[in-house]
Order: structure tokens, then sequence, then C-alpha cells
């Protein structure tokens, strides 16, 4: 028996250099803005559209791809909000920025309508129509000219790394992958010199597909640091799914890599008046980072979502101290300011949390951001802060050409990259080729049996009870041999598709190693958690708790849920009778936000909710249950 309770709650430190000194014995190019001094200068609004200099050209390009461990076209859900508020997946931003109230608005430079593209590579020429796979064509060297730098970007890669579906498009072709971004940012170098570009990731490697379970440089999922540092990333930010196997594989999986990983806002709890005066999280995470691109210095600070409290489990968050957003980033940007050209925040707090910094953080010029996955069409800003996402899983690369000027970006063209694994601007790299195929070789190899048959989509999707969702709750509480399963709708990373089921399907659905652990409740403890679940219908919460072995009918009585009638495995719900109660170690851990009752000792059973998930589908067929669990009679 082990008992499972929520802790307390942790992160600067890094040299500063004083402004106008010669950095690696280079020196500094362009203006350094003085302490304080406000960005007036706003971009201009050229267009980039029309016109052969201004289509970034693809070429056909051969590319090995290795065993896919998903039936090809599988659907790709959204990400449930109990782990992300209102995230929606991939899916498209506004199509218009957002200025505070009161301000006019400049048209975004750099578009006028439709996708946009920006005229980076002139020297890649498009492809002759009919002519199959040619060779891609050798990039020229064409210098940026001072004070143009180009930026690169991807966020929220979940670990995966082959090409995925990309449910917007008509066709749903697969795009991206490691290779494909690899590719791009290769030829952006080739073609602006190495100096030139800047690529950064907005945080989540990890968790989503099972390169999770290779373990590389002595940590499972250290295959992503291994891939990250062969496309050429040159920082990261830590977002809330690295935490997602405790404090010490994070602290390790940190360790794995050689790239710079950030975070101004996670601290080490200590004895300071004011928590940004604490120690960094880890001892090899660093707030914020100086660059030097093209001569511009470039000062990026890192932001992890503050709501990791309710993201990761307890003995992680009483090791950390999270700094609000705002705050992490007012000393980051006091500190980069008097020393650097540019001004960027690369973050993983979501959409919505990068328009509210924006907003109430002056000398940010760029927000770089992830976290809600967020597949923006063009650039938004708010007063004078741009803010670009770059969708999920690898599948676009955002590519920035920015002109800078007197401390402020006065020209920003920005396009969503879609990247076609068959259409790429140069050859292939064939370390990295060998590299993911050889992932892929041996995932298959562990990942493909088939352990069920679906005759219809289970899906995740839709709020309150979900098909997908009775079925897990039923897994869980069968695996446990207990009176009432309940799981949470955030748990659930993907649909099941019709069809022969794998493992890695499985997988795909339940990836984050969590246990299946039972306690007990009263009768009267149990009407607490129906009602919980009831109010996340009041609420309008998608992620609502999913059940099994229960029935209950619940009306709206003076604006909150009552209690009508309920049952048990069929027999009337007894207030004086003791319940086991069966779900996974996350939501135990969180019952605050997931139960809404306190479980008490919990068991922690010697079988992951993958195994459960398992046995499940092998007693088939894969099937919604289809009787409700919680049903509202005064709709």
């Amino acid at each position: 028996m082990r008992s499972l309770r929520r802790g307390a709650a942790g992160a600067p430190g890094a040299g500063r250099r004083p402004a106008g000194r010669r950095v690696d014995d280079r020196r500094v190019l362009g203006p350094v803005r003085p302490p304080g001094r406000r960005r007036d200068r706003r971009p201009t609004g050229r267009g980039v559209l029309g016109g052969e200099r201004d289509v970034l050209a693809l070429a056909a390009g051969d590319r090995r791809r290795g065993a896919v461990l998903r039936r090809p076209g599988r659907a790709l859900a959204p990400d449930p909000p109990d782990l992300a508020p209102r995230r929606r997946g991939c899916r498209a931003g506004p199509r218009r920025g957002r200025a505070r109230r009161g301000r006019s608005r400049p048209p975004a430079p750099g578009h006028r309508g439709g996708l946009p593209v920006i005229p980076l590579l002139p020297s890649l020429l498009a492809v002759l129509a009919g002519c199959a796979r040619p060779e891609p064509p050798t990039p020229v060297t064409t210098p940026l000219p001072p004070g143009q730098l180009i930026l690169a970007h991807t966020n929220d890669l979940h670990a995966h790394y082959l090409p995925e579906r990309a449910e917007w498009r008509p066709d749903e072709a697969a795009l991206g992958g490691a290779v494909a971004i690899e590719a791009w940012v290769r030829s952006l170098r080739q073609a602006h010199g190495e100096d030139g570009v800047l690529y950064l990731d907005g945080g989540d490697l990890l968790t989503g597909t099972p390169l999770m379970e290779l373990e590389e440089r002595g940590v499972s999922g250290g295959a992503m640091q291994v891939l990250i540092e062969r496309m050429g990333v040159q920082g990261w930010v830590l977002g809330n799914h690295e935490f997602d196997r405790g404090y010490e594989h994070t602290r390790a999986f940190i360790d794995a890599g050689t790239l710079p990983t950030l975070s101004a806002n996670l601290r080490a709890p200590c004895d300071a008046d004011e928590p940004m005066d604490c120690p960094v999280a880890f001892d090899r995470v660093e707030p914020w980072r100086i660059y030097e691109v093209n001569g511009l210095r470039v000062g990026v600070f890192g932001l992890t979502t503050s709501g990791l409290g309710h993201l990761t489990d307890a003995d992680t968050m009483s090791r950390l101290e999270v700094v609000g957003h705002a705050e992490a980033a007012r000393v980051a940007v006091a500190a980069l300011e008097p020393q650097v050209d540019l001004v960027v925040g690369l973050t993983h707090i979501g959409i919505d949390q990068d328009r509210a910094l924006a907003e109430a953080v002056d000398g940010i010029d760029l927000i770089v951001g992830g976290h809600s996955h967020t597949r923006m069409e063009r650039p938004e800003r708010v007063d004078d802060t741009w803010i670009v996402q770059a969708g999920c899983y690898g599948r676009l690369l955002g590519i920035g050409e920015l002109t800078v000027e007197d401390g402020a970006i006065t020209d920003l063209r920005w396009t969503p990259q879609e990247l076609d694994p068959d259409q790429l601007p140069v050859e292939p790299d064939p370390e990295l080729v060998d590299l993911v195929d050889g992932y892929t070789a041996r995932l298959t190899e562990r990942f493909s049996e088939v352990v069920g048959e679906a005759p219809v989509t289970l899906s995740r999707l839709g709020g309150g009870e979900t098909p997908l969702g009775r079925w897990a709750a039923d897994a869980v509480r069968l695996a446990a041999d207990a009176d009432v399963g309940v799981y949470n709708a955030g748990g659930l990373r993907s649909d099941l598709v019709a069809g022969p089921v794998t493992l890695g399907d499985l997988y795909d659905v339940f990836p984050f190693g969590n246990r299946v652990v039972t306690f007990e409740l009263t009768g009267e403890e149990l009407v607490g958690l129906l009602l919980n679940t009831a109010a996340a219908v009041v609420a309008d919460n998608r992620g609502m708790p999913q059940l099994s072995g229960v029935h209950f009918e619940w009306r709206l009585r003076l604006g909150a849920p009552e209690l009508v009638r309920a049952e048990v495995g069929g027999a009337p719900l007894d207030l004086a009778r003791t319940y086991r109660v069966a779900t996974n170690s996350f939501v135990a851990d969180q019952w605050q936000r997931n139960l809404g009752v306190d479980p008490g000792e919990v068991e922690v059973l010697p079988m992951r909710v993958l195994d459960a998930a398992r046995a499940h589908a092998e007693d088939g067929p894969i099937v919604d249950p289809g009787d409700p669990r919680a049903v509202q009679i005064d709709r």
C-alpha cells in the first residue's frame, strides 16, 4: 500500500555580459539598446506574395521511410483540455491579430491574403511540372544584409519523429518528421549562412509515441535529445510533458542532452524573499541565453506553463517553485535588454497566455510559443510584441525573416512551412535517415503486434462522456476487479481507429506509463465523486471524468447539480457501503482536480494502464460499451 499525496510546490542565474563587450573574441555588431528604452518602431507592411523571388521553392527529394507503427491514415485527435485548458489539438490560429483596447493595429507585414510565403531561398527554383522526383537543386549562399536574421521554430513534437497525418489538409497527407525538419533547416543555413539562422523549439519534446520507450544515453526518451541535436536545434524550453515521468527522470533527460535548455520561471525552493532570486530548478537549465545571429545579439528567455502544478505529480512539485509568467519575464527582459538587439520569449504557456504576457510585459519583441498546439496562419501582434506558433508534431516549420533596426523589429515575414517529406529543398541527411530507420525498426519489433479489433472508431472527442472514455474506464475497473472505474479525459491522447489495433495504437492512447491504482470510498463519498462529475458538465469542462460500473441521473437545482438516482453494478448506491474504485496514478495524485474527494490510502497495482488496456483489448471486441454513465434528466 502506498499513499499518493499532493506535496508542496519550484525557479535565475545565468552570467550577464555588460553591453558592448566582445563575446568569444567576436565583436558585437549592431546597436545595443539602452536600458529601459521603449520600442516605438513599427514593422513595415510590405507584401510577400507574387513574383518568383517571393516563393520558397520546393524540389522533390527521395526519403527512405521506416515501418510505421500505426495504420496509415489513423486519426490524430487534439489534446483534451484537462491537460491544457482550451487546447484544440493543432488548431488553426486566429486570422486577425489582437491589440490592446483603444489602440489600432496595423496590418500584419508580409501578407496580402492566402497562405503566406516568404522570400528566403530565391536560389531554389520551382520544379518543372511533370518531372517525377528530380534531384533537389544546390542552394547558392546569399548572405543576409546587416540587421537581418532567419528564425526557424517548432514546438510540441511529443516524440513524433516520423511524418504524421495533417488533418487540416483535404488530402490529409503525412507531413513532417525529423528528416524533413533537418533538411529544411539545413537548406536555410546553406542559403543564408550558418550564423544567419536561429532554430528554437517551444518544448514538450516528450510523451506521445513509443519512441519514449527507447532508452538512449541512459534515459527513456533520450532518443529525442539525439534527434533534436541532429535536426539543428539551438535551444529549447522545458514543457510540462518533460515532467510526465517524475522529477528525477526530468533531470536525467536534461542531463542527457547537449543543447541549451531554457526556463526562467522554474526555480528551486529557497528562503529568498523573491522566488526569482532562487536558483534555477535544474543545474543544466538556463533562464535565458544570448545568441549572436548575423551580427545581432538575440536574448532568448524561456517560460514554462504556470499550470504545471495540475499537470505533474506531487513529488515533482514539492521540488519546484513555479513563478508567474509576467513576473519572470520582467526580470528576464530587465537583464537582457541592455545587452541585446532583440528580446525573444521562448514560451510553453499557450497562445492565450502569450497574448496576456505581451500585454503585461513591455520589452518583448517576439514570442515563439508552444503548449496550445496552435497552427497559426500568420503572425499575431499584441501591442509591440509579435507572436508565432507552429502547430504540433513537427509537421510545420515556422520560418521568419526579421529585420531589426534600433533595437526593434521593423519588418517580419513569417510562414508556417508545411514539410512534405517527399518534397525537400535539399537531399536528406543519410546519417539521420539511418538513425530514424533504426529507431523505427526497434519500435516496430516491439509494438507492431495486433492485440485486438475495433469494428468502429472509438473517439475521445466531443465533450462529456466519450466512447473511448467509457472503454478506458472499463479497462481499469476490470483489471483491478473494482466496483467503479474512473479515467481522466486528458489521459487519452489519441483515438482508436476502426480495424486491427496494435500495441503501438494502444500506446498512442495511453503513453504516460501511469499505474493502475485502487482506493476505497464510502457510498457518501462516492456521491461526492458523482456530483463532481456532473459539475464538470455544468462548467462545460471537456475534461469530464469518464466513469465505469456506475449509472446516475442528475439535474440542476439552484444552479448546482443534484443527484436524483444512482446505481453501482446495477444495484442502488448504498450510502453505508464501502466501494472499491480503480483509476490511474495521475488521477489519484491530482484528486482535487479529477475526483473532488480525497481517496485516502491508495494501492498501486503491479500493472500499467497500457497493460490493463491490452488485456481489455485482447478480451475484445474493442467497442463502445454504449450505456451512458451520467444522464442529466432536466435538459
